[in-house]
């Protein structure tokens, strides 16, 4: 598929990556239809976002169709049409049963490169960068 990708400070490139695929029970796959950008996407363009890798796919807004569900989803099906949040959140630890989903502290594998850089260690993040989880992000079909 095409997406997106960040080859460093104002180099994005349209590039050919791999077909995402099912990596946990709780995972959707969608294709996107749309996928707006926002004012923190030039903070990648303009190289302010520490860890970021050449060829990471960026975006975190987009919205499509379920093609995938991986085998604990219960609430989604392949055709329903969703709006991807920016924030990855489980929606079980202490954060998240207090409704303070940007404070997940279980979907964020890059929390202590965030630690020193952030003052904190917020939820994983879609295409933004490794201290936020490295998850690929909704700029691609």
């Amino acid at each position: 598929m095409k997406a997106v990708c960040w080859h460093g400070k104002g180099d994005m490139r349209v590039d050919n990556v791999p077909d995402p695929t099912i990596l946990d029970p709780g995972d959707i796959i969608i294709q996107v239809t749309a996928s707006g950008i926002c004012g923190s996407d030039l903070h990648l363009y303009d190289g302010l976002m520490p860890t970021m890798e050449a060829g990471d796919i960026i975006g975190h807004e987009p919205m499509g169709i379920v093609v995938a569900c991986g085998k604990e989803v219960k609430k989604f099906k392949p055709g329903d049409r969703v709006v991807v949040p920016f924030v990855i959140a489980c929606g079980s630890c202490f954060f998240c049963e207090k409704q303070l989903y940007s404070c997940c502290d279980t979907t964020n594998p890059g929390a202590d490169l965030a630690r020193p850089a952030m003052g904190h260690a917020p939820a994983g993040l879609f295409g933004y960068s490794g201290m936020l989880g490295r998850y690929p992000g909704g700029q691609a079909e």
